[in-house]
């Protein structure tokens, strides 16, 4: 399905990417700017990329996949660092998730501020560990269209007591009840 969607569909869509580390959510919303890019729209789209570099061993930045449309705002952080991952205790998950919601909460600001017709955000969830969700909400509503990548899966499960992904699964259940396009990835 995620192959037949035409450019002009996502122009104008709300598309939700969910699936467990490495099936692919980065790869397809690489793949999803270049078809925007071609049909004439990047310098419409903004990308705020919250995913940690693939040097972590999860996630990867968008950047990593390939090089991205010149005419695209790009907003990232090479500081974010995936908390589960490498936290070793529950005090340690949540100060690494406090600081990168610290480096996102800028980027979803610049947005809010600036916002373009068309939001890309690669590893929503990340910010949602200790980010407000309702500023995150309110950006994803300023754009026509948007596509966002989620974790959703068990793989990070053990958040080590902190609550990190229940608050996630509860944000990836809003998403899905308002995005027009779900692709699940496997």
């Amino acid at each position: 399905m995620a192959t037949s969607i035409k450019a002009h569909v996502l122009a104008g869509s709300r598309t939700l990417i969910v699936g467990e580390t490495g099936t692919g959510k980065t790869r397809l919303l690489y793949r999803f700017l270049w078809m925007l890019s071609d049909a004439g729209y990047s310098g419409e789209i903004t990308v705020i990329d919250m995913a940690p570099g693939v040097a972590w061993g999860v996630g990867a930045k968008l950047m990593e996949v390939g090089e991205l449309p010149r005419s695209i705002r790009y907003l990232t952080s090479w500081e974010i660092r995936p908390p589960r991952l490498i936290g070793k205790d529950a005090e340690e998950v949540k100060r690494l998730a406090r600081r990168n919601m610290e480096l996102i909460n800028p980027m979803i600001e610049e947005y809010i501020e600036r916002p373009t017709k068309i939001l890309a955000i690669n590893d929503s969830t990340i910010f949602i560990h200790a980010g407000e969700p309702a500023r995150l909400l309110i950006a994803i509503q300023l754009s026509r269209a948007w596509m966002v990548t989620a974790y959703s899966g068990a793989r990070l499960a053990d958040d080590k007591g902190t609550g990190i992904s229940a608050r996630e699964r509860e944000f990836v259940a809003e998403l899905l009840q308002v995005a027009d396009i779900i692709i699940r990835m496997a």
